[in-house]
């Protein structure tokens, strides 16, 4: 680059280059290469690829798990739903395949690196789903915000990850837990898949507890938004809970608070 601001293809080139050509570090690793590519996850770490030697289908292009284990890591779930189709979608666009965990893509001779960048690439979108794992954060924040709002203007104090006891060893624990003529217990409902699984185990929770708290009152509240309510789950909701609804229908979980003091 010239200090006057100009520059020509040539030098531009020859910038790029030079950086590229830095940015890559080529290894051994037994019978195969470690490489590096100049992309990196979203924590500034720089993406590292394995190919193998050459086999009857090809070579194989892999990024060794790395992928997966770095978005479980930042607290993906990478099992759910949403997240299994955003994979589904990356990996045909960019012509991989996820296997166990690890991402991986046959090349055939002579390697073309443009399939290598395409694969990178995937490799890429896949991290960036960790942003979903905040949206869900967010939207758990808004719940909470939500209900302790509710509590505030009802003058009613709540007892936060409180633990009810069915039996002197069975405990369970809820997010809110008003203590008054007519317990209320307040859940948040968070999954966002198998919520019929969900709604089972705290349907039998539910009706343990009320057992052993005479007049308790369940709540359970979910996100209109975001998760679909099957009729399943939502039988099992009305038939064991005092309310089961939206956690913004505001008025609904007023009426339980005040009718329970």
């Amino acid at each position: 680059m010239n200090g006057d601001n100009t520059i020509t293809t040539t030098q531009f080139r020859d910038s790029l280059n030079k950086f590229w050509d830095k940015a890559l570090a080529v290894e051994s690793n037994g019978d195969d290469l470690l490489f590096t590519m100049p992309s990196s996850y979203p924590d500034g770490w720089q993406i590292v690829l394995e190919i193998s030697k050459k086999t009857p289908k090809g070579f194989r292009l892999s990024d060794r798990g790395k992928t997966l284990s770095w978005l479980s890591g930042q607290g993906q779930n990478i099992h759910t739903d949403t997240v299994q189709r955003h994979i589904e979608r990356i990996c045909s666009e960019c012509h991989m395949e996820e296997s166990n965990g690890v991402f991986s893509r046959w090349l055939e001779a002579p390697i073309k690196p443009v399939d290598i960048h395409v694969f990178t690439e995937g490799i890429v979108a896949v991290s960036h789903l960790h942003i979903l794992n905040e949206h869900r954060v967010i939207e758990e924040n808004v719940a909470e915000t939500t209900v302790k709002r509710i509590l505030h203007d009802t003058s009613l104090s709540a007892q936060r990850n409180h633990r009810l006891s069915i039996t002197k060893e069975r405990k369970i624990k809820v997010d809110f837990y008003v203590e008054q003529r007519s317990p209320v217990a307040l859940q948040l409902i968070k999954t966002k898949s198998d919520l019929s699984g969900t709604m089972e185990k705290w349907g039998f929770r539910w009706h343990e507890l009320k057992k052993a708290y005479d007049g308790l009152r369940p709540v359970m509240l979910y996100d209109r938004n975001t998760q679909s309510v099957d009729s399943y789950s939502r039988h099992i909701g009305n038939t064991e809970c005092e309310l089961f609804c939206g956690y913004d229908e505001t008025d609904r979980i007023h009426e339980v608070l005040a009718s329970a003091q």
